[in-house]
């Protein structure tokens, strides 16, 4: 054999062997970046990792983790982490799904919402937001709904919950994105409060872009362009420009958080949904209008009703009055547990009157 091609055999040797080594690490590198997994054991949703010692109230604490589907047809998993307190005699389990730009620690205040040892309580990260959102995007519920998906099947199969009903308590995004999961999972809730649901990111950019005025000797126009912008929000080279102008008019801040303005549609998806629902939503929200939660609200199909409140901006039902929101919150939660849901206020809109000047005092 020639020189040369000794030459060339070696080089393709090593050139193999460095190929392997590559892809050896690539796989190890992946394998450990946060929020990402390798594999899960088929039909796995989670794990439980720590239990932390008896609260004063007899309540399990335990630490987890939740496997939920990367996008559409992927097979790839993202892990998120949460936060069950569980009671030994509840009578049902309440997953709440957090809204932009929060995070499990920011809404562990809603567990009071619901009476200590009767109800447990899961919160979680979505992909995004909290722990180990290194690499991920959120959609702004689209996505998202496989977060939801993967945390109520692992409370589903919890042994110690399994037996007991699990519903939803979501606002903002994080109801947008439990309506998806629902209507994809139709045995996932037994019933769901949706706080401020916005109806769909089409329409949230179209009321945003619209707002969007030049001033001008006195005068106020209408930016130019807005029509191109409103037909190609969600193109990625027009993405950067688009939530410039939301961060401005709409008050999108989106911080630190990797965002990817995706295609939802609320009141679509939430046709598909028959469990009860009870919508609450503040009649002041500059981020949604009342047409706008009025729209999703008519779409829903089963047991529904909405709560039009006198808060004073986007979820602020619970901060403006929050022994009225709890009392309401806990009497629907145990009316759909126990299955004593008045049939005749099906589909009823209750209105607070107006505030007065000391209201929320």
């Amino acid at each position: 054999m020639k020189t040369k091609h000794v030459i060339l055999l070696v080089a393709a040797a090593f050139g193999l062997l460095a190929i392997r080594q590559v892809t050896k690490y690539a796989t190890t590198i992946t394998a450990s970046m946060p929020g990402k997994i390798a594999s899960v054991p088929a039909g796995s949703y989670g794990k439980i990792l720590e239990v932390l010692p008896h609260t004063q109230g007899g309540a399990y604490i335990e630490k987890v983790e939740i496997y939920s589907q990367k996008e559409k047809n992927s097979d790839e998993k993202l892990v998120r982490k949460g936060v069950l307190v569980r009671h030994p005699r509840a009578i049902a389990t309440v997953l709440i799904c957090h809204g932009f730009m929060c995070d499990k620690y920011d809404v562990a205040f809603l567990r009071h919402v619901f009476p200590s040892g009767l109800f447990n309580v899961m919160i979680f990260d979505f992909r995004g937001h909290g722990e180990e959102a290194q690499g991920q995007k959120c959609t702004l519920g689209r996505d998202e709904a496989y977060d939801v998906i993967a945390a109520g099947k692992f409370l589903h199969e919890h042994p110690d919950l399994k037996s007991i009903p699990v519903l939803a308590y979501a606002f903002s995004m994080g109801a947008v994105a439990a309506i998806k999961a629902q209507s994809k999972e139709s045995g996932l809730f037994a019933g769901m409060v949706l706080d401020c649901p916005f109806d769909s990111t089409e329409n949230m950019i179209k009321r945003g872009l619209e707002n969007m005025k030049l001033s001008l000797f006195g005068y106020r126009f209408s930016c130019p362009g807005l029509s191109f912008l409103q037909q190609n929000a969600f193109h990625p080279y027009v993405q950067a420009l688009v939530k410039t102008v939301l961060k401005s008019v709409a008050q999108l801040d989106e911080r630190n958080i990797d965002v990817n303005i995706c295609k939802v549609c609320t009141y679509k998806a939430i046709k598909k949904v028959e469990v009860p629902c009870f919508f609450i939503h503040c009649r002041n929200d500059e981020k949604v209008t009342i047409d706008a939660i009025k729209t999703v609200f008519q779409a829903a199909q089963g047991y529904k009703t909405l709560w039009l409140t006198n808060g004073r901006r986007h979820f602020d039902s619970y901060f403006y009055n929050p022994e009225l929101y709890t009392e309401r919150v806990t009497r629907f939660v145990e009316q759909v547990v126990h299955g004593t849901l008045l049939t005749n206020q099906h589909n009823s809109i209750v209105e607070d009157a107006p505030a007065s000047a000391t209201a929320g005092i």
